[in-house]
């Protein structure tokens, strides 16, 4: 039989659970899991049930507890009975299920932009209420495929030509995809298998949408070298530059800079300056992105400049970025934090019910003592200079550009009192504010700088 005959066969074989396996442990951290256990995101399409199938095996064999989510958007009419199926489909199986309804209005423009924010904003808000994590989601070699074409034609930089990872965070939501490199060819043949049904979106064909129209531009991409097989190993090797870059990254912050329990980010001007021109845009953009909560790393254009005036510049200046302040002392130091006009407003806390602050910060409070969080603010910080001079000291707030002191997060009393919280290190050690009611944990969702979380010392 002819390779091309092989292969063909072997990507319309059903997804074995031993296979199925070895893709989780290359994505899920079983020692990490608590008793919410795991969810899965379950549209009802062939790609979603075959992979909830898989999951419910996996989790029962290891005495995990499974959920399956489906997010109701409201956006087509059939949307509301094709939930209720897969409710029942998976009820006939034993699996949990729960739809959640998304009540917001259609929008204008960007309906899928829209849809995929509302459904990650659910899943968020559930799996943080249950104390459930990652998610799975049933994204293939396919969808990663037209991720990196979607890539390409943005004009993406190799951090968006790596397209998906398998491990990933959204807005604090832990999303695991085990089904990267698998072909919807086999999570067609594991449904069939099991005689499971599914649902075909109506979506998937409309010709308005660019990855419809990528879909069906596949034969023809393939014929001139570009089918999934050579986009995969494409965006395979873009993955692992980025991991380098990552890497890199976290290296020169680690030896010539920090980053502040707080979320403020320094580093040696001198020292950035040294560095090749490509590496400092890749270092601000991806500082830029985590210090600012982004989802997404700013534009191109934008970082470059920016980098052309931090390298060019001997004096004093102020510039922002992404919703961040970029401040160079002279030559000696540069500051890296939230732009105070830019940040969340106000958050109610609940007693131990964690929440998730300007995409930025993990928190959880008492109800009964802390009546909202915000960001800190001249007035607080006039409050707490005044009347809680030892917490500035200890936090380090005292050292900081007075800009970058605004935007921490703060729980204000009705009565004007502003009390700090107890923030973790990215160790996860505490650092302890005496007769504080709330923990803190400076919490981005780009892994790399996670760990370089400390007390503040700038030497």
């Amino acid at each position: 039989m002819p390779p091309d005959t092989i292969n063909e066969a072997l990507t319309a074989l059903p997804l074995e659970a031993s296979e199925f396996a070895a893709l989780m442990a290359g994505c899920v951290d079983e020692g990490a899991l608590g008793a919410g256990g795991i969810a899965v995101g379950v549209s009802g399409g062939a790609d979603s049930m075959a992979l909830v199938l898989l999951a419910d095996f996996w989790a029962r064999e290891r005495g995990f507890r499974l959920t399956a989510l489906t997010v109701d958007h409201g956006l087509r009419t059939a949307a509301a009975d094709e939930a209720a199926r897969v409710s029942e489909w998976l009820g006939q199986r034993g699996i949990s299920h729960h739809i959640l309804r998304i009540s917001c209005a259609r929008p204008r423009a960007g309906v899928q932009k829209a849809a995929r924010e509302w459904r990650f904003t659910a899943f968020g808000a559930w799996c943080r209420d249950n104390g459930a994590g990652p998610i799975l989601l049933a994204h293939t070699r396919e969808d990663q495929a037209e991720t990196f074409c979607l890539r390409v034609a943005a004009d993406s930089g190799p951090d968006g030509l790596a397209a998906m990872r398998p491990q990933a965070r959204v807005s604090g939501l832990e999303i695991a995809r085990p089904l990267l490199s698998v072909s919807k060819r086999r999570l067609v043949a594991t449904c069939r298998a099991r005689g499971q049904d599914w649902i075909e979106d109506p979506s998937n064909l409309d010709r308005q949408y660019t990855r419809v129209r990528l879909r069906n531009l596949a034969p023809q991409l393939a014929d001139v070298g570009l089918g999934v097989d050579q986009t995969t190993r494409i965006a395979g090797a873009m993955a692992v530059a980025r991991a380098e870059m990552d890497r890199h990254c976290a290296t020169f912050l680690r030896v010539h800079g920090g980053v502040t329990l707080t979320g403020v980010v320094w580093f040696d001007a001198r020292q950035f300056k040294r560095l090749p021109e490509k590496f400092q845009e890749i270092l601000l953009s991806r500082l830029t992105r985590a210090i600012g909560g982004a989802e997404l790393p700013p534009r191109r254009a934008r970082v470059r400049r920016l980098t052309e005036g931090l390298r060019d510049s001997a004096v004093s200046t102020a510039r922002t970025l992404a919703g961040c302040i970029i401040l160079q002392c002279r030559n000696e130091r540069v500051w890296l934090f939230r732009e105070p006009e830019k940040v969340a407003g106000k958050l109610s806390l609940k007693a131990g019910k964690p929440e998730r602050w300007d995409n930025r910060f993990e928190l959880f409070g008492q109800a009964a003592a802390a009546r909202w969080l915000g960001a800190l603010g001249e007035d607080g910080w006039c409050w707490i200079k005044k009347n809680d001079p030892k917490t500035i000291i200890a936090l380090g707030l005292d050292k900081l550009p007075h800009a970058a002191r605004l935007s921490i997060p703060v729980i204000h009393e009705l009565d004007g009192t502003v009390s700090v919280p107890h923030f973790v290190t990215g160790d996860g050690a505490r650092h302890r504010i005496p007769g504080s009611r709330v923990m803190a944990g400076f919490s981005p969702d780009d892994q790399w700088i996670r760990p370089l979380i400390a007390s503040f010392d700038a030497g």
